[in-house]
């Protein structure tokens, strides 16, 4: 698979992948959940976290930007057409079963351009 430009390598994994090798406790409360819904979290927790990460694994706050800009692209081919990372077409499905409303996922990546904003 090949990961947009702006995106980091990290970006070809898979939410689960992603969920796993965040060491959060957080996820142990996902076991609690029935095969879809806790399929459907997963992708929106890796959708949390690889957005966070974009900002905070760069030094320079225009490498965070465009990384940003990457996962704005991806999360409206989540809404519009085809996304390009296993990320985004596992949102893609949860948001379709779910209806979570894609406003909702573009405060989370407006949150963390303020985390950008705040260092330059």
């Amino acid at each position: 698979m090949t990961v947009p430009a702006a995106l980091p390598a990290p970006a070809a994994a898979t939410p689960e992948e992603i969920a796993r090798s965040s060491g959060s406790s957080f996820l142990v409360s996902f076991a609690f959940l029935g095969k879809e819904r806790r399929r459907g979290l997963t992708a929106v927790y890796a959708f949390c976290r690889v957005v966070d990460d974009a900002v905070d694994e760069c030094a320079d706050p225009a490498e965070g930007a465009a990384r940003l800009e990457g996962w704005r692209q991806e999360l409206r081919q989540v809404y519009e057409g085809e996304p390009e990372t296993e990320v985004g077409r596992a949102l893609q499905a949860a948001a379709q079963r779910f209806g979570i409303a894609q406003s909702d996922l573009e405060h989370v990546v407006d949150g963390m351009a303020m985390d950008l904003e705040a260092r330059t």
